[in-house]
């Protein structure tokens, strides 16, 4: 397992990392995602982890049910069936830390309906109300 263990994914008991979703999208993926990002949802509710994998797609390139089929027979191809998220969504940015590290837990929490305080240590605090805005949605 690839990744730092608080971005540990869990959907139906199997676990792996998000970088392993990262490094299948910037093996057949780089010619069209820019970024990505990979958080596992659990709402109060739920029963189950829910993958969600964000992408952000490079200047000029469309995201479309092609680019999701693509991205989900990549992961297949060199992961499992198990790997592939349930959803997969493009976005427009994705926060990172002053360090360029991708803001997994807050947007975690977020997506589980969870109330969180933003750290200074976003370095782009203003692109959580989109994510804020399709967990409402999603």
């Amino acid at each position: 397992m690839l990744g730092r263990s608080d971005g540990v994914l869990n959907p139906k008991g199997v676990r792996f990392g998000s970088s392993e979703i990262y490094n299948v999208l910037l093996k057949h993926m780089a010619h069209a995602v820019e970024d990505a990002l990979c958080i596992g949802r659990q709402r109060k509710d739920d029963m189950n982890e829910t993958v969600v994998l964000f992408v952000k797609m490079k200047p000029g390139v469309r995201f479309s049910q092609e680019t999701k089929d693509e991205i989900n027979h990549a992961i297949q191809k060199d992961l499992t069936a198990s790997h592939k998220p349930s959803i997969i969504d493009e976005c427009f940015e994705i926060p990172k830390t002053s360090n360029d590290k991708k803001v997994e837990v807050v947007i975690k929490h977020i997506l589980s309906g969870n109330n969180v305080k933003v750290s200074a240590s976003v370095a782009n605090p203003e692109c959580l109300e989109w994510y804020r805005e399709w967990a409402k949605t999603h």
